[in-house]
């Protein structure tokens, strides 16, 4: 006996619904993820590691970003956001956040926050450059900055052949009308993070989750 019209319309909707579930990606590759595959989280608090190249699933690194409130034993405010050299410590947490109310962070229109002030410092904890088009120090990252965020986060490299084993790494642009990318630039004796030049390369690593990344 023939099969009904019905019958085959059921059929090929239980074949093209199957095919559609099965083909649907967990993560895109417009999402922001940090190095173990994760989404970044709205508000999260992450390691920025920079990287270079990085082979999975142990990443190159090249030291550690974080916050000083100190420049040739002097004290400074606001902030400078620096390179560490050193490769025993994982540098400082930083929230990442937008004011939308989605659970997983954008690419676009991110504030970069250091979390409560510590010391002396009274000044806001937020990221800003003072002039991006400028040179050093006003094109230096710096904290101060207001409630809105000017940065966004891209991929470093498409997602290729070469890259599927690899960690997802990115780059930082600041972007209050023009977009700058942000860079790796010593001055006075200092590597810090500016506006201008060639972009470095790093990846997302949760706070929390750190020593699960690093025991692999």
């Amino acid at each position: 006996m023939k099969p009904s019209l019905s019958s085959v319309l059921l059929r090929l909707f239980i074949i093209v619904t199957t095919c559609s579930i099965s083909s649907i990606p967990t993560v895109v590759s417009d999402d922001v993820v940090d190095i173990s595959g994760e989404l970044v989280r709205n508000g999260g608090k992450y390691y920025i590691i920079p990287m270079e190249g990085s082979d999975y699933p142990v990443p190159t690194t090249r030291g550690r970003i974080k916050l000083t409130d100190s420049v040739d034993g002097e004290k400074i405010c606001p902030l400078d956001v620096v390179l560490d050299p050193s490769d025993d410590k994982l540098g400082d947490g930083f929230y990442f956040s937008q004011l939308t109310r989605q659970l997983y962070l954008q690419s676009s229109r991110i504030g970069i926050d250091s979390g409560p002030p510590v010391g002396e410092c009274e000044a806001s904890t937020s990221w800003t450059i003072s002039d991006a088009e400028a040179e050093a120090p006003s094109n230096l990252i710096t904290t101060g900055g207001g409630f809105v965020g000017f940065f966004q986060v891209v991929r470093y490299r498409p997602i290729g052949p070469d890259r599927v084993f690899r960690p997802p790494t990115y780059m930082l642009q600041y972007c209050p009308e023009t977009c700058f990318n942000i860079s790796l630039y010593s001055y006075n004796g200092v590597t810090r993070l500016a506006s201008g030049g060639a972009p470095f390369e790093f990846g997302f690593v949760k706070v929390q989750a750190s020593n699960e990344i690093y025991s692999m």
